[in-house]
């Protein structure tokens, strides 16, 4: 948030949001052998952008996202905020069920918790502001050779030149990382 926006937390102990649109990022398929979470998610940022969620909220969907463990999708929706989304999240499912069932903090009527769970998933069909689609088969273990998350490549990729790049901020970007 700017200075003037702290000065109205400050004051109000509020901060006026606008609602954000809904981004689907869905990953088709199964990752490959020694494909990480994190590489994951660094691939997805690489292709949207450090800003290209910027306005949104994403739900992160497909068979890679649900192959996931929690812990391992808890580093997807962590990593979100590197790709400019105000939030991510992963529609709760057994998954999710099974690494809180038990747990300290877990509802004392879990059977009860579940069934009301089980309602918040995206309703099959959702529409979405905007929707991408990625194939699990054409992600690779990543490195990141810049100053944000975004300068992202594959382990047996190519670090890009400044002049790679076509737009002039890029460029800049590119080169400032690069020095």
């Amino acid at each position: 948030i700017g200075t003037s926006e702290v000065e109205h937390v400050l004051a109000t102990q509020t901060l006026l949001q606008s609602l954000p649109k809904t981004l689907e990022l869905q990953v088709k398929g199964q990752l490959h052998s020694g494909v990480t979470a994190k590489d994951l998610v660094l691939f997805l940022i690489g292709q949207i952008t450090t800003d290209g969620g910027t306005g949104y909220c994403i739900e992160y969907t497909g068979e890679a996202i649900r192959a996931l463990s929690m812990e391992n999708r808890m580093t997807v929706c962590n990593m979100t905020i590197e790709g400019g989304a105000r939030a991510g999240m992963i529609a709760p499912d057994e998954t999710t069920y099974e690494y809180l069932r038990g747990r300290q903090f877990a509802p004392q009527d879990f059977d009860a918790a579940v069934k009301r769970w089980q309602q918040l998933p995206t309703d099959e069909g959702a529409t979405y502001d905007k929707s991408l689609q990625f194939q699990a088969a054409d992600i690779a273990p990543q490195v990141t050779w810049g100053t944000n998350p975004g300068l992202v490549v594959p382990a047996n990729g190519k670090v890009p030149k400044p002049s790679d790049f076509s737009d002039p901020t890029d460029q800049k970007t590119a080169a400032g990382a690069l020095d």
